[in-house]
C-alpha cells in the first residue's frame, strides 16, 4: 500500500535522502530545487517524501508568553474550601 502526499509550492520534501523544495508539476514530473542548489530539476513525484516530523518529545512544552500557568490560575481562583493565597 503506497501513501499519497499532497504537494504545494515551496513545500519542503526529501528526494534520495537530500532535502529539497517542491516548486511545481510539469508534464507529470515534480520540479524541485535541492537546498543550497540554484538549479531546478525534475524527478518522478513518487520519489518524493516528506521530511521527518520534529519530535514533540524533543521540545519541552512551554506556555505561550501570555498564557497563565496552572499555579497562577490556582492563585487567582482557589477552590471554594481554601482561602486565597
Amino acid at each position: 500500500m503506497s501513501s499519497v502526499i499532497v504537494l504545494y509550492p515551496e513545500q519542503p520534501v526529501v528526494h534520495g535522502g537530500r532535502r529539497a523544495t517542491f516548486l511545481h508539476m510539469s508534464r507529470g514530473e515534480a520540479i524541485i530545487r535541492y537546498w543550497g542548489g540554484s538549479h531546478a530539476v525534475s524527478v518522478p513525484p513518487e520519489a518524493l517524501s516528506l521530511p521527518p516530523a520534529k519530535s514533540a518529545a524533543s521540545r519541552p512544552h512551554l506556555a505561550a508568553h501570555d498564557e497563565p500557568i496552572a499555579r497562577e490560575l490556582a492563585e487567582r481562583h482557589p477552590p471554594p474550601d481554601q482561602p486565597a493565597a
